[in-house]
């Protein structure tokens, strides 16, 4: 697999736990916009409408970044459900705690997976590439 594939997979892993945050603010963000007041409210002028937040409001089915988090976080869900109990226990400890205590090997010698060093490495690298492939990444 990729190096930057792997890292991205990484990166959305570290971000699961907080996806649901994510995705309520963005919703909010997209149906309470920012409005700057504007100075020249009193002057007259034309009746043209110069509020271009309101003529080029982006809907949320529209929103590629809303999109792509429900898309994450939806694949993470579905390989997540598939992945044994050993895969689960690796992807949570190593990638998706805020400060993970162990490493690989510290599972291992804790007894918190019960499989060898090299089998737990191929389970992770199962687990990248199946969410690798549901993502459409190159491997």
């Amino acid at each position: 697999m990729r190096k930057s594939t792997f890292n991205y997979i990484k990166d959305i892993l570290a971000d699961y736990p907080e996806t649901d945050e994510h995705i309520r603010k963005r919703e909010e963000e997209l149906r309470y916009p920012y409005r700057e007041s504007d100075i020249n409210r009193d002057i007259k002028g034309t009746k043209a409408s110069y509020d271009s937040q309101d003529n080029l409001m982006i809907t949320i089915e529209q929103d590629k970044r809303l999109a792509a988090l429900e898309r994450n976080k939806r694949v993470i869900d579905n390989v997540l459900q598939g992945a044994g109990e050993d895969t689960m226990t690796i992807i949570f400890e190593l990638y998706m705690k805020k400060y993970p205590r162990y490493t690989m090997q510290g599972l291992i010698d804790n007894n918190m997976v019960y499989c060898s060093r090299a089998t737990a490495f191929t389970l992770r690298n199962e687990f990248f590439k199946e969410i690798a492939l549901d993502l459409g990444l190159d491997i």
